[in-house]
């Protein structure tokens, strides 16, 4: 009899189910430049700025999921497209990250923030990670390709431009003396860029370069004289190097090498112990 009664009941249950089984909605992309504010991971701060000649190593690491989320620069996130996340450098960018273990090669474009930790400099999509070959972790080397990230931010909305004409030019309007047509020319209105709607995937590719170096040291700081980074080395436990880098600060600290990743992270843990902001992990 109970059974009887609660049939008209169940006989809805499939259409309840139902509702779930729909993915929620794919948003529109809406691609535009992103530098963003300054932002905070565990391990302290990260200031972003434009830089499009960027050259570093370090860790890479996986991204998290983003599924039917946008990412920071407006394009729709993929577990398998050919993107990844930075601290620091404008978005989006494009980046050639090699493998320093295995010699591998992916170009990807960078769309997000982060990572968070800030022991790796680079987080990599599901799908570029396992292009490169990565199952943990892993020393790499990232290098910007300037042609290609000045070329993105052509077109983009909220990219900053530089003008070069000699003066402004506004609307100018003619008009006849004698009653006739008029004509408008030229108008501030508008800096005559269309924004584009979506940016073309990046091809989902690997190449074979060489393998590089694979010890993990961690840099303390870099400094324009030798006292100063004396200082730090001698708080630290690290050792100063003279290694000009063309923009004045000549003399470095760093310390290890360290034998795998969790000495990395250690040392690097460490290094707020000592006073040092911003030290990060590098591989030589």
């Amino acid at each position: 009899m109970l059974l009887r009664n609660c049939a008209p009941l169940l006989a809805f249950l499939p259409l309840f189910g139902g509702c779930h089984q729909d993915d929620a909605p794919v948003p529109a992309a809406r691609p535009h430049y992103e530098l963003g504010n300054a932002w905070q991971g565990p391990q302290g701060w990260f200031y972003p700025y434009e830089q499009f000649d960027y050259r570093a190593t370090g860790l890479a690491t996986r991204e998290t999921p983003l599924k039917g989320q946008l990412a920071s620069d407006g394009e729709v996130w993929s577990a398998d497209g050919m993107t990844g996340s930075h601290q620091t450098l404008q978005l989006p960018a494009v980046v050639a990250v090699r493998n320093l273990i295995n010699g591998r090669v992916v170009r990807i474009r960078l769309t997000r923030r982060g990572p968070a930790n800030a022991g790796r400099i680079i987080a990599l999509s599901p799908k570029a990670a396992d292009l490169l070959g990565m199952t943990a972790d892993t020393p790499v080397e990232v290098t910007e390709d300037e042609a290609a990230s000045r070329a993105l931010v052509e077109g983009l909305t909220g990219a900053p431009h530089l003008d070069v004409q000699s003066a402004p030019v506004g609307e100018v309007r003619a008009e006849s003396l004698d009653g006739g047509a008029a004509k408008t020319y030229g108008s501030d209105s508008s800096d005559g860029r269309q924004a584009v709607s979506t940016l073309t995937p990046m091809p989902v590719t690997w190449s074979q370069g060489s393998p590089g170096p694979t010890g993990l040291y961690v840099l303390l700081g870099k400094f324009s004289g030798r006292g100063a980074a004396a200082s730090i080395a001698a708080r630290c436990s690290g050792e100063v190097e003279r290694v000009p880098d063309g923009a004045g600060l000549d003399w470095r600290v760093r310390s290890g090498p360290y034998t795998d990743t969790a000495q990395a992270d250690a040392a690097l843990d460490r290094t707020h112990a000592c006073g040092v902001e911003g030290a990060r992990i590098i591989v030589e």
